[in-house]
């Protein structure tokens, strides 16, 4: 089971976690200027995190009912511990955006494919 601030708010489908790029944000040589030849350090880039999944329920509505409660903690900016589905915490991190798929896919279940970003905030 995962959470994000103590709130199980994915856990009705599958679903998994990505961590995206972590470092320095860097500009290249040449990037900016034609005599420019080193390499310049910006800044330390954020720790992103990336959670795809499904959610399901026996009917459309009760879906609808989830995303609703996600869009509202996504709209707040829920910040706490994040706990992915292998039990590892990621501390800090703020649910900042969820992307739902277009449409609902209808089988044994209901369910709505989606994409929720979490950043840990400077």
């Amino acid at each position: 089971m995962s959470s994000i601030a103590g709130q199980s708010l994915f856990d009705s489908g599958p679903h998994r976690f990505a961590l995206k790029p972590v470092g320095m944000l860097f500009v290249p040589p040449l990037f900016f200027d034609p005599i420019q030849t080193t390499t310049n350090v910006v800044t330390q880039l954020e720790v992103a995190m990336v959670q795809s999944g499904r959610l399901t329920a026996a009917t459309a509505a009760s879906v609808w009912a989830q995303v609703e409660l996600i869009r509202a903690a996504a709209e707040a900016q829920l910040t706490g511990d994040l706990i992915d589905q292998h039990g590892v915490v990621w501390p800090g991190m703020t649910l900042l955006r969820f992307d739902p798929a277009d449409q609902l896919d209808v089988g044994r279940v209901v369910s709505l494919a989606y994409e929720a970003r979490y950043i840990r905030l400077a």
